[in-house]
């Protein structure tokens, strides 16, 4: 009896086998590994008959096992030979066969095969459509989305047999669609139609030269320019273009050159080629598909897309930064196929690009924002917050007028905030929509120059006074600011006389002043608050008035109670050296302030000193009552 009871656990344990342990060969004993996990992202299950386990990366798959993608997820395939599958979002294939004649059945889903340039024996991709077999170099997309199928050879050479056995022609670059419920008629010859686009500048003039011209030629604001292929564009540092078809709108920032050296569309595919050599484009695609190439200093890469989508693409002239804002994109680069989603970007120009989150700016804005105010030192790079929702992800529109008539920025929107570039001036409106079209939470910001509003006057104020026919606002606190006018010199004058009008009495002058020179500075305190009227008058040699001047109005505010934020330190572009940043400020009492996304500790007064690390921009959040108000400080690095 001792014997039987020391024997009876090691008799179960033999009986019950080894359950966590992996198997290491899930087909059978002694099957051959065909193929292994390289790359996963979300739910991907590798099955096996009735049996399913979720893929792990580097997991080695035998025959007759399928692997299966969920909704939002992919997966990356290599099989021993070195043909590697990329799987798209629900799809579903079996991998089978044997070293030397390997296969892939597609049931379900989008793949995209890649054959390498040398060794191996190719694959055989087996499905609905037919039979496909790469044999040499070569990529492949097999799409079963569709009633349908759809194959589109990028590139290489490919032998497919129909369902029926025929063979079927396959052009690279271009997609064939196979009718399964109709007989296979000859496919017609599809004539491609050249698309014209329509410069327009904004802000600015723009120079362009068509394909026949020797000569660049300025297009104004108030102009329009058609653009045909070969047509080359610069615009100005201080201006702005937009280039517009009927399905590809560019928005061209300012110091940008390149070149359209083609545009056309067959049946139901539109195709661009777009030459960049310096600055910053925006490209916003309409709905269907559309493909772009496009040419930067490392060469040549295609952007595909095939729902309205808006894109980001930077320093061409090192290596195009390309980041999707909204939608989605395919980005095709050296035989390598990469899927873009919203806030994903690629940087050519590092050693090895890939596909990376962007980082999300300082600026985010709440999504429901009303009319809220931004000061800045110039345009940078904010961002929307994407409200939470549940089921179908969310559509999203940002354009300069509440219409939406003409978006910047428009597709679906991912989970970071949704990134754009702020302008110096104007409004943007922006919109959430469900699946249905329906609008979910809609806001807006005001954008404008902090000029100097955020400066707090020290001990000696001074203020500048411009002629310039326009009305000057001069806020001060503790006393009035010394008043330096400054003024166009006038032929033949030798001196000038400055004239001071209460803005309600124009008749007699509150104060004059003479000068030689064309400035003059008034001693703090000689006006006080309110409204005036200022002119100079050119005196000729004997004294007597020449012609010419103008009036100009000036208003002295006395701003004790601040209604925004007040800085004395950082100074717009100061320099930031390894000692940090120093924050001094003073804001309204009963008001909160956060500095890039922290609460900042005020005293009763309302003022707050502190020292950060070094940066090179500061964002700041004043919350007064129910307004919100934000200043953006960009800074400097210390010079080495």
């Amino acid at each position: 009896m001792r014997v039987l009871s020391l024997m009876l656990p090691l008799l179960l344990l033999l009986l019950g086998g080894c359950g966590g342990c992996d198997k290491k060969s899930p087909a059978g004993t002694g099957a051959p590994e065909l193929a292994k996990l390289i790359q996963l992202q979300g739910q991907v299950m590798v099955q096996q008959d009735a049996a399913s386990r979720p893929g792990r990366v580097d997991e080695p798959i035998y025959p007759g096992e399928t692997v299966v993608t969920g909704p939002g997820s992919t997966a990356r395939v290599r099989y021993i030979n070195g043909v590697e599958v990329e799987v798209a979002e629900n799809s579903r294939f079996r991998v089978n066969g044997a070293p030397g004649a390997l296969t892939l059945e597609l049931e379900e889903g989008r793949i995209v095969s890649t054959s390498p340039k040398a060794g191996g024996n190719g694959l055989t991709v087996t499905g609905r459509f037919g039979r496909a077999e790469l044999v040499t170099a070569s990529e492949m997309v097999f799409d079963l989305r569709e009633e349908d199928p759809k194959l589109t050879l990028q590139y290489g050479d490919i032998r497919v047999l129909d369902p029926q056995g025929q063979p079927i022609q396959v052009v690279a670059g271009e997609e064939l669609a196979l009718s399964l419920s109709k007989p296979r008629q000859a496919p017609q010859a599809v004539v491609a139609e050249e698309i014209v686009f329509t410069l327009k500048p904004q802000g600015g003039k723009a120079r362009v030269r068509g394909a026949q011209d020797s000569a660049f030629a300025d297009v104004t604001p108030d102009q329009n320019r058609e653009l045909g292929r070969g047509a080359a564009f610069e615009i100005p540092a201080n201006s702005s273009a937009r280039l517009s078809s009927r399905s590809l709108q560019v928005s061209l920032a300012g110091d940008t050159a390149g070149t359209l050296q083609e545009a056309s569309q067959r049946g139901d595919q539109s195709s661009y080629t777009l030459q960049l050599s310096r600055g910053k484009a925006r490209l916003l695609f309409g709905t269907g598909k559309q493909s772009l190439k496009l040419t930067d200093a490392r060469g040549e890469i295609e952007l595909k897309v095939s729902e309205q989508s808006t894109l980001s693409i930077s320093n061409p002239e090192a290596g195009a930064t390309v980041t999707v804002l909204a939608g989605q994109a395919e980005l095709v680069a050296d035989g390598k196929t990469t899927l873009l989603k919203a806030g994903e970007g690629v940087r050519r120009a590092s050693e090895s690009p890939r596909a990376e989150q962007a980082s999300a700016p300082l600026l985010v804005l709440p999504p429901d924002a009303k009319g809220a105010r931004v000061f800045t030192d110039g345009p940078g790079e904010a961002g929307i917050q994407v409200p939470s929702a549940s089921g179908a992800p969310l559509r999203v529109e940002v354009a300069e007028e509440s219409s939406f008539r003409e978006p910047l920025l428009a597709g679906r929107a991912g989970a970071d905030p949704v990134r754009f570039e702020s302008p110096a001036r104007g409004e943007l409106h922006w919109r959430f929509l469900g699946e249905d079209g329906n609008v979910l939470v809609q806001g807006s910001a005001r954008f404008q120059p902090d000029r100097g509003r955020s400066a707090l006057a020290d001990s000696n104020p001074k203020a500048e006074v411009l002629e310039t026919g326009l009305k000057a606002t001069i806020y001060f606190q503790s006393a009035v600011p010394s008043l330096h006018f400054s003024f166009e010199p006038r032929p033949g004058a030798r001196s000038y006389q400055l004239r001071i009008y209460r803005a309600a009495d124009v008749q007699k002058p509150l104060l004059q002043r003479v000068t030689n020179q064309n400035q003059y500075s008034l001693e703090p305190g000689a006006l006080g608050e309110g409204r005036y009227l200022w002119y100079v008058a050119a005196l000729g040699p004997g004294g007597d008035e020449l012609a010419g001047g103008r009036m100009n109005k000036l208003e002295l505010v006395y701003d004790n109670e601040r209604k925004g934020l007040a800085l004395s330190r950082p100074r717009p572009g100061e320099r930031v050296g390894r000692e940090g940043v120093p924050v001094e400020g003073v804001v309204p009492r009963g008001s909160r302030l956060f500095l890039n996304g922290q609460a900042m500790k005020l005293d009763a007064k309302g003022r707050f000193s502190q020292r950060l690390p070094p940066t090179e921009a500061l964002v700041f959040r004043l919350v007064s009552g129910q307004d919100e108000a934000y200043w953006i400080r960009t800074l400097r690095k210390a010079r080495p």
